[in-house]
């Protein structure tokens, strides 16, 4: 319970910033709650005056409560009642209005705020983060968690908050009528309290699982539409089609658990309200007698009371949607709550000359038996091109990600011109830096946004030069609308070569002192891969290239060869150093596997 508090405090300070609102909101709800009980007032001089005189004078009862009394005065002439009736629907229906559509602004502004709020946090996480958690999982949390803790700060909210000055004023008034009778309906309120806190304990349980299931349905969609090709020719659809029921199935039965016991839990509660009423009628008539109760105090108490299930009702049915909510907003805080990349450097650099220095770098992934690097030791001069070869899993693409500092190094360090990249910020770092993976990672957008993705301003100059030193700059001419033309999700409107190409043209156009090539030509045809390697030499100059590749083609020219075999370096040399040394290298060139010609 306490840790429910908590989560649903922590929601709420998202709508803080919005107290205008809120506050026109809560007067709003007061006004219409506050118009709740004045209809059935009404009723109670019209019937009493009826009784009395065949609507000729209105008679104030015995013992008339001070709301009776009040109305009495308002309406000596009970043919203005109907008005009075009319006027504070208009009045309730108003506020009512005011305070919807309030309401839903404030929680709909906190959601955005939410949604912002975890989106980027997610892009401040370490690789590791994401490796751990899955693409799924961070996908469930902005499409699905969110949701369910918006439900909690909209419609939760806004009948929490409404129905329960609803049963306040209609308790007031009912307290005033006939305290006696008041107190039948008030004996129920701890047992509905006990059934309400066990179903959320329930609810709040089965709510989890459905997160998790539904990450996994997520999971398996995006896998399906991704490999989409593999699917079909392997002909596999069938086994896809049995493994995306069977979660499917998980979430149905998760989802209907949840709706068992909140299904329950609305009728237990109207059982307890509907023998309240029983035994309030019941001593109800037993006191009419004794107590002068008149037939317009009797059916004003009846009316009044019969307006009061209604919001009794409505947040028994809520409490599903909250606890739904606070499930997903746990999810949420325990995302926001995880440390972003360590980002403490102070120092910057305006432009690196470029050399490098790594030592005794050590790294392991979990739950590898091996490490990845292990005593890696290197120093790279500025300018100068090196090549990193060797089997799959060796190191190379690790070592990468450890300058770019993707992720921390269980020991030693990296320094750029001398001074450790962990004092310098991230972004400094990073500016020094240009990356281009075996998998070209583009966006749904123009041609010329790719190339000058993450760049302040777009040089047409620039942009043409860039794409012509990738190899681009035909292709591009040729699509229907050049640098302007979309170019869809990841790009899927372009070949993979141009794909790739478009790639390359971004780090040519970001113009980084340091270069790091994975595989970078590795889905490039022969002439693509001859043009861009030609632009390489180019942009060797003033430049420290650090170069994986497995075609011999791209690492021949290299200042320096290092050849690697479980995260550590075997051998290091030039092409023909190392062929005529006959060792690791000669032996890859001989395989014909890890390079080509």
């Amino acid at each position: 319970m306490k840790d429910s508090i908590v989560l649903y405090q922590r929601l709420l300070a998202y709508i803080k910033p919005y107290w205008r609102v809120i506050a026109m909101s809560f007067i709003a709800m007061a006004v219409a709650a506050a118009c709740q009980p004045v209809m059935p007032a009404l009723l109670q001089p019209l019937i009493d005056n009826f009784n009395a005189h065949g609507a000729s004078q209105s008679v104030l009862p015995h013992g008339a409560s001070f709301l009776t009394r009040l109305m009495h005065d308002i309406a000596q002439d009970i043919r203005l009642i109907p008005l009075l009736i009319f006027a504070t629907a208009v009045v309730k229906g108003l506020a009512d209005y005011v305070a919807s559509v309030a309401s839903q602004w404030v929680a709909n502004k906190a959601i955005q705020d939410i949604r912002e709020d975890v989106f980027a946090h997610q892009m401040r996480l370490p690789l590791a983060e994401h490796i751990r958690q899955t693409p799924a999982r961070m996908l469930s949390r902005l499409s699905y968690d969110i949701n369910q803790a918006g439900s909690a700060l909209s419609t939760a909210w806004i009948v929490v908050i409404q129905d329960s000055l609803y049963i306040l004023f209609l308790t007031t008034t009912l307290l005033y009528q006939a305290w006696e009778l008041t107190l039948v309906i008030l004996a129920i309120a701890p047992v509905i309290a006990w059934i309400i806190r066990q179903a959320s304990s329930k609810m709040r349980n089965s709510s989890r699982d459905q997160q998790s299931t539904m990450a996994q349905l997520t999971g398996s969609i995006e896998e399906s539409l991704s490999g989409l090709r593999e699917i079909k020719i392997f002909g596999t659809q069938a086994h896809e089609n049995q493994r995306f029921k069977r979660i499917g199935e998980r979430l149905r039965h998760e989802t209907m658990r949840v709706v068992r016991v909140s299904s329950a839990n609305v009728p237990l509660v109207q059982i307890l309200a509907s023998a309240a009423i029983a035994i309030v009628i019941f001593v109800a008539t037993s006191l009419s007698h004794s107590r002068n109760f008149s037939s317009g105090e009797f059916v004003a108490y009846i009316t009044t009371m019969a307006l009061l299930f209604e919001p009794i009702r409505r947040l028994t049915n809520v409490n599903s949607t909250i606890q739904r909510g606070l499930a997903g907003a746990q999810s949420i805080f325990e995302l926001l709550d995880a440390p972003a990349e360590e980002d403490q450097g102070q120092l910057k650099l305006e432009r690196a000359r470029g050399a490098l220095r790594i030592e005794q770098l050590a790294f392991s992934y979990p739950n590898q038996e091996h490490a990845a690097l292990s005593d890696f030791t290197l120093d790279v001069a500025a300018g100068e091109t090196v090549a990193f070869v060797g089997a799959s899993g060796s190191g190379k693409t690790t070592l990468m990600g450890l300058i770019a500092r993707f992720f921390e190094p269980a020991a030693g360090r990296i320094l750029i011109d001398g001074i450790d990249i962990h004092a310098l910020p991230l972004d400094n770092l990073r500016s020094q830096l240009a990356l281009v993976g075996q998998h070209a990672a583009l966006f749904d957008d123009t041609v010329a946004a790719n190339i000058a993705y993450g760049q302040q301003q777009i040089t047409p100059q620039a942009l043409e030069e860039a794409a012509r030193q990738a190899g681009a700059l035909d292709f591009i001419r040729a699509l229907p609308e050049g640098f302007e033309t979309r170019i869809g999700t990841n790009g899927n409107r372009l070949s993979g070569g141009q794909r790739q190409r478009i790639a390359i043209a971004r780090a040519f156009y970001k113009n980084a002192p340091i270069l790091l090539l994975d595989e970078a030509t590795s889905a490039l045809d022969n002439e693509s891969e001859r043009v861009v390697r030609e632009a390489l030499v180019e942009l060797r100059r003033n430049r420290t290239v650090l170069v994986i590749a497995h075609r011999l083609t791209t690492i021949r020219d290299a200042n320096r060869i290092v050849v690697m075999e479980r995260g550590r370096i075997v051998e290091i040399g030039t092409h023909n150093e190392l062929l005529a040394a006959n060792g690791a290298y000669a032996h890859l060139l001989a395989s014909g596997e890890e390079i080509v010609e």
